[in-house]
């Protein structure tokens, strides 16, 4: 059932997280009229009548100004996961109060840095794509906080946030989808720890 009312926040935190991710991802885009606009002012000149050359010439970076538009996911998993490891150690430090403090900054260090690391070998290793290694290490991070607080709730939390992230769908639509997950299942945790506060009071 888990140990308190703290563990609505981590999911929280990670959905938001995600939103953000999902947002710059979406306002980074260039759209068609930008691409169109990229070509006509990269497109090198050419003499008059050679039109062939010149549609040749230009589908190529036509293609390419679309297909490379936006951020790539992968540095945007590394922040989005970083700020909820970081904002994960804040709050637990301010909930627990950890005697050992000096243990404690090692620790929320030594796990920001094996953000990165993981990144690095599901991408050199296991050839793992951008959109993919970003849950995968999300869903690493919830299986560690149920076996930490041994919760039920974030257990459940992180079997469907891979299904829907990892397995159904590893793009922008996995992204906000389980985000929602999250952000549902973070809700729950703070629904049920005012109920235990309040029956314990009562």
């Amino acid at each position: 059932m888990g140990r308190g009312p703290r563990t609505w926040f981590p999911p929280a935190l990670l959905g938001f997280a995600q939103i953000g991710l999902a947002a710059v991802q979406l306002l980074s885009r260039r759209s068609p009229g930008e691409s169109v606009s990229a070509n006509l002012l990269l497109a090198p000149a050419v003499p008059a009548g050679a039109t062939e050359y010149s549609r040749a010439y230009s589908l190529p970076l036509a293609d390419f100004h679309t297909a490379g538009s936006g951020w790539p996911a992968g540095p945007l998993w590394l922040v989005a996961l970083g700020v909820a490891v970081v904002g994960t150690a804040v709050w637990y430090a301010l909930a627990r109060r950890p005697v050992r403090l000096g243990w404690f900054v090692l620790g929320t260090i030594g796990a920001l840095l094996a953000v990165p690391l993981l990144d690095l070998v599901g991408s050199w290793q296991f050839r793992l794509g951008d959109g993919l290694r970003g849950p995968l290490l999300a869903t690493l991070g919830l299986l560690l906080l149920a076996a930490y607080e041994r919760s039920r709730l974030v257990l459940v939390t992180a079997a469907a946030y891979a299904l829907v992230a990892v397995v159904l769908s590893a793009d922008l639509v996995g992204v906000l989808g389980s985000a929602l997950i999250l952000l549902a299942a973070a809700f729950t945790a703070l629904l049920r720890g005012r109920h235990d506060t309040a029956a314990d009071t009562a």
